[in-house]
């Protein structure tokens, strides 16, 4: 049967009946067979599977992507694929609600999901085992963080995780204009002091040697065009804040941090105040872009590629990599800048630096796919998804097809990842054109060789300067929010309690950084108000969380070693 492909951009008044339910008469599903590859399998028919997958914008049709057809076959399945490319937040909850969902939801779902929407989702543990998934299982096996992000405080597993290992430990390079330093005869700064220093020089002088000493932007940052991603953002100006010894880790933990096994938040914190008089006294001299403060990320990765002329007009800012922020023809001129020391008032020495260990929110995700628990064939659609997590199979999950020649297999472990077919094309953008890319689930083992793209190479090349920085981070001052579980009156309180800490936080940052507040004589009636709001609440939910995943990671660990050792002693 010829493969169907819903390609949609859906509103809500369109949910009804997009999809049937996979238990439905005119889904096609193969009955519920007790085996993995049910009747069908064993009479050489396909299991008629049905998917959703939200998908990146610049993903193309599914059904074109080689690599996605050879898993299917191989797992004696056929899939009929929808994608959403954009607005799955608005229509999900209308799609969940109604009960009526595909076999297979990839990328769709949230941990909270689960609970909200009871029954809709099938526990997987029964499935996962050496035999029927042996993938999913030497990932849990071997990986044991993962087996902690999927698995419910009940111990379910709904939704399947990903990990691709090769990511760097860090989402965040500080960047400044070598040439521009050059000019001015300066040296990459190395302290708050000498970096405040640096960017007077860009602004008062023609760092950029085009004749007009005016058009220097000193330093850049994002917010995402809104307040409330200040502490959110990969490239806010709260990165220094690691300069005062607070370890932050990962995006969007709302300035929550673990200091000797305690977690604390930072913006109550008296470090805090000193980081936010510094931007404060930046922002005063004109040294800081005031228009980042509305800028959406489209208008901030502009301006870093120059002007009009070429010209460079940003000095320092915050990026993932050289030739994505600044594109080729800019990128030679930027140098990354290390964790900067924090010495106002000779405190030199008083803090022990940091900088953000982003580890597990760039190399591992939750909820990459789950599965309807109205599905007539789970055995067969775990036999589908283990694909996924095959070796090679990952790596053309993230990059792309070996026939479709977006990879190159160059050993038994060992791959290239190819130049774009379309030369017009970054290799950023041809992966996530051709396929699941970060969307996926996967497992790309530690020890899997991969030639990476250029664009890649630069990426962990750059991040040697914070390698000693990075390394200082231990488990009781990480705080890897994804991997914290709530129950759901936990969840609930959280809901509420820190929607309202979130919204007095984020309305006080721009006021003190912009100078309309005093940050000294409004500084204690603020913390007050973010403690009446809640915050101790919050941190006791929190601190439990945390201790159990501590607690948890503890037995895994334990039991790691302990099956080394059985192993161990029986090849001896």
């Amino acid at each position: 049967m010829k493969k169907k492909f819903l390609s949609v951009i859906l509103s809500a008044a369109m949910l009804a009946g997009t999809l049937a339910g996979c238990g439905s008469a005119s889904s096609g599903t193969a009955g519920s067979d007790a085996t993995a590859g049910g009747s069908g399998a064993a009479s050489g028919e396909k299991t008629k599977l049905k998917a959703l997958f939200i998908a990146h914008p610049l993903t193309e049709d599914v059904t074109k992507m080689k690599w996605l057809q050879e898993m299917e076959d191989k797992a004696g399945v056929d899939v009929e694929w929808e994608v959403i490319r954009a607005d799955w937040d608005t229509v999900k909850s209308t799609r969940f609600a109604s009960g009526d969902i595909p076999d297979l939801v990839f990328n769709g779902t949230t941990d909270s999901d689960y609970t909200q929407y009871n029954g809709l989702f099938a526990d997987l543990t029964q499935y996962i085992n050496a035999t029927d998934t042996p993938n999913i299982q030497a990932m849990f096996d071997e990986e044991p963080d993962t087996k902690i992000l999927a698995t419910t405080p009940e111990g379910q597993i709904y939704g399947l995780p990903k990990f691709q290992g090769k990511w760097p430990a860090t989402n965040t390079v500080m960047f400044i204009n070598k040439t521009w330093l050059d000019n001015l005869g300066l040296k990459v700064p190395t302290t708050y002091t000498e970096f405040e220093n640096v960017l007077e020089q860009f602004k008062e002088k023609d760092a950029n040697g085009n004749g007009d000493p005016n058009d220097e932007i000193p330093l850049d940052y994002n917010a995402y065009g809104g307040n409330d991603a200040f502490f959110n953002s990969a490239y806010s100006l709260t990165n220094l804040i690691g300069s005062l010894g607070i370890q932050t880790t990962d995006w969007g933990t709302d300035a929550y941090f673990a200091e000797d096994g305690k977690i604390r938040n930072y913006a109550v914190d008296e470090r805090y105040k000193l980081f936010m008089k510094y931007i404060a006294d930046l922002y005063s001299k004109g040294l800081i872009d005031e228009n980042a403060l509305t800028n959406d990320y489209s208008a901030f990765q502009s301006l870093s590629r120059g002007d009009e002329s070429g010209n460079a007009v940003v000095g320092c800012v915050f990026g993932w990599e050289e030739t994505d922020k600044f594109g080729n023809k800019l990128s030679s001129q930027y140098v990354p800048v290390p964790a900067l020391d924090y010495d106002i008032d000779c405190a030199k020495g008083t803090y022990d630096t940091r900088w953000r260990n982003d580890y597990t929110g760039l190399n591992m995700s939750g909820n990459r796919v789950c599965i309807s628990s109205k599905c007539k064939n789970i055995p067969a659609a775990m036999k589908f998804l283990d694909q996924f997590y095959d070796s090679t199979n990952s790596v053309q999950v993230l990059f792309g097809g070996i026939t479709d020649k977006c990879v190159e297999k160059t050993g038994d472990n060992s791959f290239k990842v190819c130049d774009p077919l379309d030369s017009t094309v970054d290799a950023g953008t041809w992966k996530w054109t051709n396929a699941f890319a970060d969307n996926g689930p996967m497992y790309i083992r530690r020890d899997t060789q991969i030639d990476m793209a250029p664009d890649m190479d630069n990426a962990l090349k750059e991040r040697e300067t914070y390698a000693d920085v990075l390394a200082k981070a231990s488990e009781s001052d990480t705080y890897p929010q994804m991997f914290m579980k709530y129950s759901a009156d936990d969840l609930n309180t959280l809901a509420v309690t820190q929607a309202n800490i979130t919204s007095i936080i984020d309305n006080q940052w721009s006021l003190w950084m912009t100078g309309e507040q005093d940050i000294d004589s409004t500084w204690d009636a603020y913390v007050k108000s973010v403690q009446d709001a809640g915050l101790d609440t919050v941190l006791q939910i929190r601190q439990k969380a945390f201790d159990q995943y501590l607690q948890t990671m503890k037995t895994a660990s334990a039991g790691s070693s302990a099956s080394g050792s059985a192993s161990t002693a029986a090849s001896n």
